[in-house]
């Protein structure tokens, strides 16, 4: 037969695995969305990205087209005006300098986007890690609240137990609360108050009974 012992232990392990279930299930909830918007502005973030290389890839080409073109142009005009040699390659060496320049700052840019968007992606990651680490704390909090809570009831429950059961000399219940040496004052306390029921339960022998009444059972 369960004890009241017995039947506390049992109810503490279900409420807590149905509190730890359901701030779990809570917090998977929770994760899962997390995830899945994280994964949303991750795509989006690299695909951003990706776009990058070509972005600046094709403005290269432009600029290479462009001082090809600027090139011939110039090397036809010096061949039609009969500009001398040195001043050609005077306006040439001008043209591919600043052709040289303009291609180094289109890199640099390209650089300074690609280390922008590489810090996005990481600030992304860093940020979801932040919110998974929250929700997890949200919901150990709310679940050790939840649970000292449900031990607050049962402790309740119990002592009305515990109590109901004294009123029948009864004291194993208080015994686990409190202890052996507790208990047994408060039976032998019980005992005094209620002889009659004593001797009935066979707590007390009919000695014991007189000593306590000052009268053998059945006697006033």
């Amino acid at each position: 037969m369960a004890t009241l012992q017995d039947t506390m232990a049992q109810r503490q392990k279900e409420s807590q695995e149905r509190i730890n279930g359901l701030y779990d299930q809570q917090y998977n909830s929770q994760a899962a969305q997390l995830k899945t918007a994280y994964d949303r502005n991750l795509s989006n973030a690299q695909a951003e990205q990706a776009k990058i290389a070509p972005q600046y890839q094709t403005q290269a080409n432009q600029l290479a087209v462009q001082y090809e073109r600027n090139r011939r142009n110039a090397n036809m005009n010096a061949m039609n005006s009969g500009l001398n040699t040195g001043t050609a390659l005077q306006q040439q060496d001008a043209m591919n300098n600043v052709w040289q320049k303009n291609y180094a700052n289109l890199r640099g840019n390209e650089m300074a986007a690609q280390a922008e968007a590489g810090q996005k992606i990481a600030d992304l990651g860093a940020d979801y890690q932040g919110q998974l680490a929250s929700a997890r704390a949200t919901a150990e909090n709310s679940k050790a609240a939840a649970l000292i809570d449900e031990q607050n009831k049962l402790n309740e429950w119990y002592d009305a137990q515990a109590k109901q059961l004294a009123k029948y000399g009864d004291f194993s219940a208080y015994e686990s609360l409190y202890g052996k040496t507790a208990a047994k004052q408060m039976k032998q306390i019980w005992v005094i108050q209620n002889p009659d029921a004593a001797l009935s339960a066979k707590m007390i022998t009919k000695k014991k009974y007189r000593q306590i009444t000052g009268h053998d059972p059945g006697q006033k």
